[in-house]
């Protein structure tokens, strides 16, 4: 019976790192899919797929405790539906940041051609301004990514469909923004992912000034 314990001590032990790492994993590869890393963390995801594996394989006799496997498992299984599809899109040169990025240099191009001679370059005042304008643009585009991927991941939660692109989601959302704007004259409207009747919703939340 001792023995038993002890192997229940250090199976609580081990899904808890495994809970941690899956966590920092999805960090990680947000700051990779953001451009903060350069590289993927490939073989942190093995990792994790073996130790997975393993844990699957050893057979867990304590009830709580393959409830919670199965539900580090799952999530697990959700983020590396999203990383896949993540990835395809890179690669194909279809990912929204890589779509954003080169959209923001084009205009900057475009700007620099329209209101300057050809060797010209923008007036410190102007770059100034074309910054401060990629960068509220940035920010933007990070807000509905994140209000996108944890609307995904409820609606994996809830077993709705998750071919949802992110353009069309972004979209209708920044028509959501301009209505409640107009309708209630806010500056600011934030978003929240909520679960309700067993469907995942997101919901906009009008910011009134402080």
């Amino acid at each position: 019976m001792a023995r038993i314990e002890r192997m229940d001590q250090s199976l609580r032990g081990r899904l808890d790192e495994v809970e941690q790492k899956i966590f920092l994993l999805k960090i990680t590869y947000e700051k990779y899919f953001s451009g903060l890393e350069r590289v993927e963390p490939y073989r942190d995801r093995e990792e994790m797929r073996r130790t997975i594996r393993e844990i699957a394989e050893s057979g867990i006799k304590n009830a709580t405790q393959a409830f919670k496997f199965q539900g580090l498992k799952a999530r697990f299984q959700i983020y590396e539906l999203y990383w896949t599809r993540n990835l395809k899109m890179m690669e194909a040169g279809t990912h929204p940041k890589m779509r954003f990025r080169a959209d923001s240099k084009a205009a900057a191009r475009a700007a620099i051609a329209a209101g300057t001679a050809a060797e010209e370059r923008l007036s410190p005042e102007q770059e100034l301004v074309l910054r401060e304008r990629q960068d509220r643009m940035e920010r933007e585009e990070r807000a509905y990514k994140l209000v996108f991927d944890k609307y995904i991941e409820a609606r994996a939660r809830c077993g709705q469909s998750t071919e949802l692109g992110f353009d069309a989601v972004r979209e209708a959302l920044v028509k959501q923004v301009r209505q409640i704007k107009s309708t209630y004259n806010v500056e600011s409207v934030k978003f929240r992912v909520v679960v309700e009747d067993g469907k995942a919703k997101v919901k906009a939340v009008p910011q009134t000034a402080q």
